[in-house]
């Protein structure tokens, strides 16, 4: 590409799209805190760590997109009430192949949990962080690198002056969570954030690259049949993100494998799951996890059936991920990790 103003001109472009892509994960609801800044904080135990990594068009021509994710988050009981303070830190990287438009964004949220009574938990948090973007000349190649057979990026490209690109801003979220315990083998969480409240402008050469705000809107639940040792987990994500959305829905099935009656079983239980899902317009996605004790491990798979599905070759994603989660503090009236079963002797 020889004409430099056809160059800013198509990189600008380029750069508005891209800006535009929130990262997204089909087991979204192993880390609702990356989501919704509210639900930080928001479980039954006092701690979890997660880490989880996804490849995205496997099979199209040149490198895949991948995003690789790590949370914390932990919380801290405030003396005489069932309220918590929540708080963690979480970073995602997000790579977009050949072109090499790399995004890391940091986010450290914050959220107040109010126990309105034993089944009626409201909390409400605030995501302040930075969103980073940067652009390197990765496998570009131009028509001056053309050696007459093949693009050699040995050859200078007459372009590289204007690389690297990188570009940051002041990010900021905020969201509600809710959570109802139904009795004590069932639940409903439910919660709205709205992410990029500031509207971070990713600046290049000037232009304009604010990122349009984000609301999302999560809801999921679990209903266990101590008999059959089964729960059903259904859950659902709707994002919106300017002229951009998409919907997510689905459920798990989870079989408890033994369990303790003794207030050790948090170390003790084990779960196999899986699940079915389907992302509106784009992909079925199959998921299987296994649960013991503290920790849990997971994988997905996305089958494409939009139509990009002739150039994946309906190849849509794979995402695995790691969490381990902790009750540092065992005494008092707590409930178990996953179905509220409740133990000790405190009352609200």
């Amino acid at each position: 590409m020889k004409t430099k103003h056809f160059l800013v001109f198509s990189f600008l472009f380029a750069v508005k799209v891209f800006a535009q892509q929130d990262k997204h994960l089909s087991m979204w609801n192993e880390n609702p805190s990356s989501l919704n800044a509210g639900a930080v904080g928001v479980m039954d135990e006092d701690l979890r760590l997660l880490a989880n990594y996804r490849m995205q068009w496997l099979t199209m021509e040149g490198q895949p997109f991948t995003t690789a994710n790590f949370s914390f988050d932990t919380k801290v009981k405030i003396k005489n009430s069932f309220n918590t303070v929540g708080f963690g830190v979480n970073f995602a990287n997000d790579q977009t192949g050949d072109a090499r438009i790399v995004s890391n964004v940091v986010s450290v949220p914050i959220a107040f949990s109010l126990a309105l009574d034993r089944q009626n938990f409201i909390s409400v948090g605030m995501s302040p962080g930075f969103y980073m973007q940067s652009l390197t000349q990765g496998a570009q190649t131009w028509d001056t690198q053309w050696d007459g057979s093949a693009f050699d990026q040995g050859i200078d490209n007459q372009e590289f002056e204007y690389y690297p690109y990188s570009t940051s801003s002041f990010d900021l979220g905020a969201g509600i969570h809710y959570k109802y315990i139904a009795d004590e083998n069932g639940y409903v969480k439910a919660g709205i954030s709205m992410n990029h409240l500031n509207s971070p402008n990713l600046t290049y050469f000037g232009s304009n690259g604010a990122l349009f705000k984000t609301v999302n809107v999560m809801v999921s639940g679990s209903k266990f049949y101590p008999m059959r040792k089964l729960a059903i987990s259904p859950q659902a994500l709707f994002s919106f993100m300017g002229p951009n959305h998409y919907y997510l829905i689905g459920s798990y099935v989870e079989h408890e494998l033994f369990e303790s009656s003794e207030r050790t079983d948090y170390v003790q239980r084990s779960f196999f799951s899986y699940g079915l899902f389907m992302r509106w317009n784009d992909a079925v996605i199959a998921s299987l996890s296994y649960k013991r004790g503290g920790f849990k491990i997971g994988m997905s798979y996305d089958v494409n059936y939009s139509a990009l599905r002739a150039y994946t070759k309906t190849v849509g994603a794979a995402e695995v991920f790691l969490k381990y989660s902790l009750i540092a503090d065992k005494r008092g009236t707590i409930h178990d990790r996953k179905f509220f079963r409740w133990k000790g002797t405190g009352t609200l």
